[in-house]
């Protein structure tokens, strides 16, 4: 398994630790979007399941993140955009979000559907 997935998997398992350790697992998240067009079906099987870990104790890590950091201020210092969502756990702390084993994880937010896996701009 690719290291950076298996740092991944690691963190989601853990809401209770510290912001700043939440602070690196959204930054590896990034990594991960950077190579996941690289990753094997089952390492992006892996990701999947690491972020509907991430969305199911959403409530937890952005908890702690908020004791340490603003996302909303990180967000607008880095232009960061809502196709990497793990930066949005405030608003996501907010969505309706399906978490039944048989649906697929999506939710729509900021004229976005996201489809773990897939992105899908709405039509206007």
């Amino acid at each position: 398994m690719n290291s950076v997935l298996k740092n991944y998997c690691v963190s989601v398992e853990f809401p209770d630790v510290s912001g700043a350790e939440h602070l690196e697992m959204l930054q590896i998240r990034d990594r991960l979007a950077e190579i996941e067009s690289d990753l094997s079906e089952a390492e992006k099987t892996l990701l999947t399941k690491g972020d509907r870990q991430l969305i199911a104790k959403v409530n937890d890590f952005y908890h702690e993140l908020s004791r340490f950091v603003n996302l909303a201020d990180i967000r607008k210092a880095e232009a960061i955009p809502p196709q990497r969502w793990w930066w949005y756990l405030d608003v996501l702390v907010f969505l309706p979000i399906s978490l039944k084993p048989t649906d697929r994880l999506w939710f729509e937010w900021a004229g976005f559907i996201f489809d773990f896996g897939n992105i899908l701009v709405l039509p206007p």
